[in-house]
C-alpha cells in the first residue's frame, strides 16, 4: 500500500542512513521502524512495588512536601548556627 508521509528532515537522514548502512530498502526500514514502535508501545508495563521505611519524622513535619521540609530544616540550622 501506497502512502505519503510527512517526516522531519533528521529522522528521514536516520532513516536513509540506516538503509544505506545495511543495504536494505527504505521501505523495509520505515516497515521494521513501525513494527518496533508500535509493539513497544503495546507492552504494558508491570507495577513497581516500592518499599518504604521509617525514617523518624517528627509529627509536626508529617504531611508537608519535601521542599517545604528541607526549608524547615534549614531555617532550624540557621537557628542553631545564630544562637551559637
Amino acid at each position: 500500500m501506497r502512502i505519503t508521509l510527512n517526516i522531519n528532515d533528521a529522522l528521514l537522514e536516520e532513516l536513509k542512513l540506516c538503509s544505506s548502512q545495511t543495504k536494505r530498502p527504505m521501505t523495509a526500514i520505515v516497515n521494521e521502524t513501525l513494527e518496533r514502535g508500535l509493539s513497544a508501545a503495546s507492552i504494558s508495563s508491570k507495577p513497581v512495588k516500592i518499599h518504604t521505611f521509617k525514617i523518624g519524622i517528627k509529627p509536626a513535619y508529617r504531611g508537608i512536601s519535601m521542599n517545604q521540609l528541607y526549608d524547615q530544616l534549614e531555617v532550624e540550622d540557621r537557628l542553631k548556627v545564630a544562637e551559637e
